[in-house]
């Protein structure tokens, strides 16, 4: 396991510190089988595990693999220094992005750049399973804070503005608020695709300003993908299927719901004997 850096977050200076320690560590390749592997970071309504911490990125970004209960949401927010992108696996959610107001279902996908209003609520009867990312990391020292307090019993939104404003979250008093990129071309929602699509770019580097390039690819029979990137991290999650995942000189099997982060100068190879889909995103993406 990663060691964590050791900085309680009493300010928006801690945590812009927290940023800097982040970008001084080394990034690491990591392989998960499963979302049983990473740590909990759960508060009532979400039942959320970690891919991805700031320590493991070099501060690159964050990702978690969470399921929402009926009837639980965040309220209308932005964060003005990350951004932050959601693909929902499972379920479906009436959720805020920009000025747009729409449900979304499974295989819909969402880019939220920085200082975007975005918000979420499962209105439905079952949970919806969500992979959310953020970038730059950290966002889930927000989340670990928000566990610790809800077993002191605080778990509405309104107690938690002052954690969540140290954090760099901004909570928004009601719905009327807008933030700056509400209106602006940035904010990105895409609904999910007909069966049978080969393969779909969901984002692109010219809509993310060169941070992100987000793709659901199917591969078929015998296909594979092979890389060694020298100027981005890639992450790989897989939809469907059973794939064999080779990281520098590691191998392992890879199903449903396996994770890999790929650091720049990482060799890796992706080896599929059946028909598999993958999501796929890289950051930077120039």
């Amino acid at each position: 396991m990663v060691a964590r850096v050791d900085l309680p977050i009493a300010s928006t200076a801690d945590f812009a510190e927290l940023r800097r320690r982040f970008a001084g560590l080394t990034p690491r390749p990591k392989l998960m089988r499963g979302r049983e592997a990473g740590t909990d970071i759960s508060s009532p309504g979400r039942q959320s595990l970690t891919l991805l911490i700031g320590e493991e990125t070099a501060g690159a970004m964050y990702a978690t693999d969470v399921y929402l209960s009926p009837g639980f949401g965040a309220p209308s927010h932005h964060q003005p220094t990350e951004d932050e992108l959601w693909y929902l696996l499972e379920g479906e959610l009436d959720v805020r992005v920009g000025a747009r107001r729409e449900k979304i279902r499974a295989g819909a996908f969402a880019y939220i750049p920085r200082d975007t209003t975005h918000a979420f609520r499962n209105n439905g009867t079952a949970p919806a399973h969500l992979l959310a990312w953020n970038s730059p990391g950290g966002h889930e020292r927000a989340f670990e804070e928000m566990g610790r307090l809800a077993k002191q019993g605080v778990t509405a939104f309104p107690d938690l503005r002052d954690m969540f404003q140290r954090h760099g979250v901004e909570l928004h008093p009601d719905e009327s608020q807008f933030a700056r990129n509400d209106h602006a071309a940035g904010p990105k929602l895409v609904h999910a695709a007909q069966a049978g699509a080969d393969a779909r770019r969901l984002l692109s580097a010219e809509e993310s300003r060169g941070d992100f390039e987000v793709v659901e690819q199917r591969l078929e029979p015998g296909a594979g993908i092979e890389r060694r990137e020298e100027a981005s991290e890639l992450c790989i999650y897989v939809l469907e299927g059973d794939v064999s995942v080779t990281l520098g000189d590691e191998t392992q099997p890879a199903g449903r719901g396996a994770f890999a982060f790929v650091p720049r100068r990482t060799k890796l190879r992706v080896e599929n004997r059946g028909v598999a889909r993958l999501l796929l995103w890289r950051t930077p993406a120039r």
